[in-house]
Formats: structure tokens, sequence, C-alpha cells
């Protein structure tokens, strides 16, 4: 029975000794919580850093597009006075200059669309950066502790 009993608080000692304390498992859950508090934070500017470059480029999209419809308008003003007659047309004979001139619509209705696309993109961007802004108040309003919620 002794030796019983001395077994038995030797591996209950045991035990005690290979628990970790509650400290240190608060501290681990710390320590993970913390780190996956950061690597969120390193997502989110990840995502940050993704939706701005996507913006500059449907900038740079938009300003290249204004310049070719600003080009197809001073060229279409040319064929429009050569169509009525009211400057030079050389060499062009009225079907060629209204073949231009359909070209011309079709191709500036592409550009329209195209800018319609672009538009509708960069509206998609702000959206979704307005969505990543709310949920990081979100998250910071999470993490508050009860009493200032």
């Amino acid at each position: 029975r002794k030796q019983a009993s001395e077994y038995s608080t030797s591996s209950s000692d045991d035990e005690l000794e290979f628990k970790p304390s509650v400290t240190h498992k608060a501290k681990r859950a710390l320590r993970r919580r913390r780190k996956l508090e950061k690597e969120t934070k390193q997502l989110i500017k990840q995502e940050e850093l993704k939706r701005l470059h996507k913006a500059q480029a449907v900038q740079r999209q938009l300003e290249e597009l204004e310049e070719r419809q600003r080009a197809l308008e001073i060229f279409g003003v040319e064929l429009e006075r050569e169509l009525r007659g009211e400057a030079d047309s050389g060499t062009k004979d009225e079907t060629q200059m209204l073949h231009e001139w359909f070209e011309l619509v079709l191709e500036k209705n592409k550009l329209t669309r195209y800018e319609s696309e672009l538009l509708i993109i960069a509206q998609e961007l702000e959206l979704e950066d307005h969505q990543s802004r709310l949920e990081q108040r979100l998250r910071e309003k999470m993490a508050m502790d009860g009493k200032s919620k």
C-alpha cells in the first residue's frame, strides 16, 4: 500500500510538472493571437496595395483613352468638313470618306464602351476599399472589451 501511494503521488507530481501553467497557456494563446493579427494586417496591406496598383492602372488607361478620344474627335471634325464640302478633300471620293466616317464612329463607340468598363472597375475598387475599411473598423470594435463596446 505504501508503495502504491508513493507511486500515485509521484505520478501525480510528474503530471503537474509536465502540464504547462495556466499563465504559460495564456501567453501562448496571446502570442498566437498577436501573430494572427500581424498576419491579418499584412494581408490587408497587401490587398490595399493590389487595389492601389489596379486603381493606378485604371487611371492611366482612362487618361490614354481620353487622348485617343480627343484625336478621334479632331479627325472626325476634319472628315465631317470634307464630307460637307467645306474643306478640300483632295483625291478622296465620297464613298471612301463615308467608309472612314463609319469606321470612326465604330471606334468611338468601342472606346466609349471601354471607358464605361474602366469606370465600373474604378467604382468596384472604391467599394472594395470601403468594405475593407469597414471590416477593419469592425475588427477594432470586436477587439474592445465588453464595457467600452
